[in-house]
């Protein structure tokens, strides 16, 4: 039994584990009691919700209340609008793409993340080349209000909105 077959993410059970260690030779009962025992070990290490994240997502909360980074794209005129609005549907057609891979394929048809090149090879580079467009975009349209900040502020509030989409459950 190899190493890779052996690796698990936590959603199974210690005690199907164990079962599984009687029906393997002394060899194979001892690479699986190892991994048991440190999975045991990192599960606490391995929560969404590390200092780390906490950190981000206070940072990302701190920035967005202290730049009004809403309202002045709402309502500031120094934003060139064409550019703001092109950035915005090249992150949407990342973010629908994001739904589409992750609640249809991966929930509804069952389909693991390890097989959606193979059910539709296009969606990740297009998704991957939409997300950097829109964030250069971004960048240039709110350039004229925050200068040389945009990028560090727009930075930290992409980070604090993946910490936030990975804590939720799906």
């Amino acid at each position: 039994m190899h190493d890779s077959e052996l690796r698990f993410r936590g959603e199974i059970s210690t005690d199907i584990l164990n079962s599984l260690v009687d029906k393997h030779d002394s060899k194979d009962q001892e690479k699986i009691k190892n991994l048991i025992h440190k999975q045991q070990q990192t599960s606490f290490q391995q929560s969404t919700l590390s200092l780390e994240n906490i950190c981000w997502l206070i940072a990302s909360v701190l920035c967005l209340y202290y730049t009004n980074i809403v309202s002045v794209i709402l309502w500031d005129e120094g934003i060139n609008r064409s550019l703001l609005y092109a950035a915005i549907l090249f992150i949407s057609v990342n973010i629908f793409i994001g739904i589409y891979l992750i609640i249809y394929l991966s929930k509804i048809k069952d389909i693991p993340s390890s097989k959606w090149n193979e059910y539709n090879p296009y969606l990740i580079p297009v998704a991957t080349g939409a997300f950097v467009s829109g964030s250069i975009i971004m960048l240039i349209s709110l350039w004229p209000v925050y200068g040389w900040l945009t990028a560090p502020i727009l930075f930290t509030i992409f980070m604090g909105f993946i910490v936030l989409i990975i804590n939720i459950p799906i």
